[in-house]
């Protein structure tokens, strides 16, 4: 592979993890709404809606034909540029539908299912017309008080039919909200399977991922890492780690005194451990050689299985 493949290769990679990073992926990834919803009774206030969501730059929409009336589909960015026809040597972006869709349902049209008795026509339209996807109803309800007939046509489409349900007051601003919240949730989830995947190899106690982590921005931070490092050992309280960074400030030195000098763990095993308190209470304790030989198999040792 010659340089210049390899650069546009290294700029691909670094292209594709911009797209799925927090904070960016919601940029790449756009609604598409079926053409059926403007004409409903809350069109034009959802499409109001909606353009202030696109203005803080929280939403990107498009309106489209889509193949099920009333329906909301997820589409995303995947960075691959192809010639559109027709426009000379102009480049467009290729973009690839999403696992989820919604379908909306106001008031009236549950309460007509409901007497007919269509709600499985309802479920069929959706697994039919969107195979393979996670379906999702929206009902937009007046109010959260239901008819039986109501609760019952909700009831069936969640047990029976296995469809998510989301109920929904307030037409405009509730959908949106809920739109909002999806679309962040859809953007972001290739980051966290990625993440996922990458710490599936790794045990919890050493990913640490939830609990006392350590916050590293630029050059702060480092120290709070190495002490709380240290602190995950055995044996090592927060005056034996403030110990060893006062002699080691950063592991790099630690571990090269553990492999150049010889008499590097007789030394660690000397330091007095820095106490708190009334000095006239203090006793000197040291770290001591089964500690200081504990870091030394630690950094020194090649073989997986050795039992620290």
């Amino acid at each position: 592979m010659d340089s210049k493949s390899e650069k546009i290769r290294k700029k691909n990679i670094r292209d594709q993890l911009k797209r799925i990073k927090p904070g960016e992926c919601q940029k790449y990834v756009r609604l598409v709404l079926d053409c059926h919803i403007m004409s409903a009774p809350y069109g034009r206030e959802l499409i109001a809606e909606l353009n202030t969501a696109v203005g803080a730059g929280d939403l990107k929409y498009e309106i489209r034909n889509l193949p099920l009336k009333g329906s909301i589909i997820w589409e995303r960015s995947v960075g691959q540029l192809t010639l559109a026809f027709g426009e000379g040597n102009a480049l467009s972006e290729d973009w690839q539908r999403e696992k989820q869709v919604i379908k909306l349902l106001c008031q009236e049209e549950l309460q007509q299912l409901a007497r007919n008795q269509n709600m499985e026509k309802l479920a069929d339209d959706l697994t039919t017309k969107y195979p393979n996807m996670h379906h999702i109803v929206a009902y937009l309800s007046n109010d959260t008080k239901h008819s039986n007939s109501e609760s019952h046509a909700l009831f069936e489409l969640q047990v029976m039919h296995q469809l998510q349900v989301l109920e929904i007051t307030n037409y405009a601003k509730g959908l949106v909200s809920e739109l909002k919240r999806l679309n962040k949730a859809i953007a972001e989830a290739p980051y966290k399977q990625q993440k996922s995947e990458t710490m599936e190899s790794f045990k919890k106690f050493l990913a640490n991922d939830k609990k006392q982590c350590v916050r590293v921005e630029g050059t702060n931070g480092f120290g709070r890492l190495w002490q709380q490092h240290l602190n995950r050992l055995p044996l090592v309280t927060l005056e034996v780690a403030e110990t060893i960074i006062e002699r080691y400030p950063c592991p790099k030195k630690l571990i090269a005194d553990l492999k150049n000098n010889p008499d590097a763990v007789k030394e660690i095993g000397d330091l007095k451990i820095k106490r708190c308190g009334p000095k006239v209470l203090q006793n000197d304790r040291r770290i001591g050689n089964v500690l200081a030989y504990k870091l030394y198999m630690l950094y020194n040792s090649t073989d997986p299985n050795t039992l620290i």
